[in-house]
């Protein structure tokens, strides 16, 4: 098949990957919550290509564009949530949280200050990684920063890059792979097969935002 095809079917089955109804997290289990920046640096592009923060490419004359912020919900020995948010403000982060965690669950992050009000719904601590400190008894962000190297190496490494339209679709993908880890291929499979209700069709999936 070509390549365009290719693209097609892969984006298909990710949709078929989506979770069309996420579980609430922490209900039972520690919820850890930390924030991940997908995309290149600019030191390690091209001369050309480099961007500034107040100005254009000499060649393209494209603005800069910040990463693409990724925001985790992580149970320990469970599930993983994940969103592409435009920024890392409390607006988006602390909106998200709720959206998946129940009131007075447990919720362990690191100390951004976009973390402190959830001292008024959960029971939240957090460890202190600008102090060299990172775990501290039960508090620590562990294992969502393995998900993320997880998640970072499987992008970077099979996909290189991931547009801001499409990237949702490559959370859905790892999210999916992380959450049926306990299954065996077979369970898997009909899993998937019986989510298997959206419908994706080609000009949607390549029509511009």
């Amino acid at each position: 098949m070509t390549q365009k095809t290719a693209w097609f079917v892969l984006h298909r089955i990710r949709e078929m990957l989506r979770e069309k109804a996420p579980k609430m997290l922490g209900e039972t289990k520690m919820v850890e919550v930390d924030e991940a920046y997908l995309g290149g640096r600019e030191k390690n592009k091209h001369a050309k290509k480099r961007r500034s923060e107040n100005g254009f490419t000499t060649n393209e004359g494209k603005p800069y564009k910040a990463k693409k912020v990724i925001v985790g919900l992580i149970e320990r020995d469970g599930h993983v949530v994940l969103k592409h948010v435009p920024s890392a403000d409390a607006k988006n982060m602390v909106s998200f949280i709720k959206n998946h965690v129940p009131a007075n669950s447990t919720i362990y992050s690191d100390e951004a200050p976009v973390y402190k009000q959830l001292k008024k719904v959960y029971t939240h601590d957090s460890v202190k990684h600008a102090l060299n400190i990172y775990v501290e008894g039960a508090v620590h962000t562990n294992t969502i920063e393995n998900f993320w190297s997880v998640l970072k190496r499987g992008l970077y490494g099979i996909y290189h890059q991931v547009s801001d339209k499409h990237v949702s679709r490559y959370l859905d993908e790892y999210a999916a792979r992380f959450n049926t880890r306990k299954l065996s291929s077979s369970d898997r499979f009909v899993n998937f097969l019986q989510e298997s209700e959206s419908v994706l069709n080609y000009n949607s999936l390549t029509k511009k935002q």
